[in-house]
Parts: C-alpha cells; structure tokens; sequence
C-alpha cells in the first residue's frame, strides 16, 4: 500500500515531533549535569558551561523550572522548535532542517544554540 503525498507528509511531521519530544527529557538531564557540575566546582563541562551561558544571557537556571519546560514541550508540525532552547532558556527557537543524505540522516538544527537533532528511526 503506497501512501499519497499528504499522507506521506503528515506521517514526515508526527515522526519529526515524535523524536524531539524525546529528547526534551535528555535537555533536562543536561540542565541537572550542568547545575550539578557547577554546584561541585566543574565549570569546565559542556553541561555546566551551558547553564553559565543561560545564566550570563540573564536567564535563572533552576532543576524545577526546566522540568516543567522539559514537561511542556510540544512542538506543533510546521514550526518545530529546540527543545534544547525551550528547556534552558523557555525560548521557542525555530528549527532549520537540512535533507537527509548518503552519509546523514535529515537533521534539523538550532541558529540560536548550535543543537542539531537528527530525525531518524537510530
């Protein structure tokens, strides 16, 4: 059974949202890592330095408040944004999707923090 082009489309999108609601709870996991890092005097990790960007850019970064972000995310089809965004800074950051090719599956990327999510059954 072959699908039409809409169908094809519609199934595209809900697997599109589907993988960046799963990686909503791993953003938050980050969020913990980095308050965790800083708490114990490791600045230095990728996890601590992103919660010290969000904290310079005037944004407070509590372990409750990006779980309820974490939470709350649910991006709508045609205007994904980053959770990555979304869970640090409660920004709705658009995504920029880049086709898949031979050596990449279709990824989509964040102008605003450099977070690249790929859209793929892996």
């Amino acid at each position: 059974m072959t699908m039409s082009a809409p169908e094809l489309a519609s199934s595209l999108d809900e697997f599109r949202i589907a993988s960046l609601v799963r990686q909503a709870p791993l953003e938050f996991a980050r969020v913990v890592y980095g308050l965790n890092d800083r708490a114990n005097g490791r600045a230095g990790t990728m996890a601590a330095e992103d919660v010290a960007r969000t904290v310079r850019q005037g944004t407070p970064v509590t372990r409750e408040r990006a779980e309820q972000r974490a939470r709350a995310y649910l991006p709508l089809a045609g205007h994904e944004h980053c959770p990555r965004c979304w869970v640090f800074h409660g920004v709705k950051s658009p995504l920029q999707y880049r086709a898949a090719s031979e050596e990449r599956p279709e990824s989509g990327g964040c102008k605003a923090c450099g977070a690249e999510y790929a859209t793929s059954l892996d």
